[in-house]
């Protein structure tokens, strides 16, 4: 999968908002892109509700991954500002999307309550050196797997290839955009 991380005019300073933004685009296109793989698979998705309930979930897991990222690349203040921003734009992506697939974009609040909730049950799980630990892992593949009919193996496939290739083209991205 190709990604344009790069900014188009690499003289201009680009804002924490700027970069979350960028991400965020990024971000669905990772998570579109791993729900395709699954169904390349074999996987069955069942409609596009059904598609975007497992993009929900890449974005949940894709913004934890974000987060353990920057934890010691910014400072407390900005790494809020940053999450915030990320997630916020996520939000936005996510029901924009909704809305043109479903007709309709009346859930903002229960994909706001799924995000924390899923901020809250990564907390405890590993992510060391920037990568994500087996626990962290499992976790994004049992959550998968809960919005699949077909549930056979498609947790390891998460674990095992979807969920790491997911952070490798997110730790690519996000290091291009912030020029590390």
């Amino acid at each position: 999968m190709r990604i344009n991380s790069r900014w188009s005019k690499q003289d201009k300073e680009r804002t924490l908002e700027d970069i979350a933004n960028a991400l965020s685009f990024i971000n669905w296109k990772i998570a579109t892109n791993g729900v395709l793989e699954l169904e390349n698979k074999g996987y069955q998705t069942d409609s596009n509700a059904h598609r975007l309930q497992i993009i929900g979930e890449f974005f949940a897991f894709l913004l934890q991954v974000a987060d353990r990222l920057v934890y010691e690349k910014l400072e407390v203040e900005e790494r809020q500002r940053f999450i915030t921003a990320l997630a916020s734009r996520m939000v936005d992506i996510f029901i924009d999307n909704q809305g043109d697939t479903l007709g309709e974009s009346k859930h903002r609040q229960t994909f706001i309550d799924l995000l924390n909730q899923r901020a809250e049950d990564y907390a405890e799980l590993s992510f060391r050196n920037g990568e994500a630990g087996f626990d962290f892992l499992r976790y994004f593949g049992e959550q998968v797997a809960a919005c699949m009919t077909e549930k056979h193996f498609v947790s390891q496939q998460v674990m095992d290839v979807e969920g790491p290739n997911a952070i490798q083209l997110f730790k690519k991205s996000m290091t291009e955009l912030f020029n590390y």
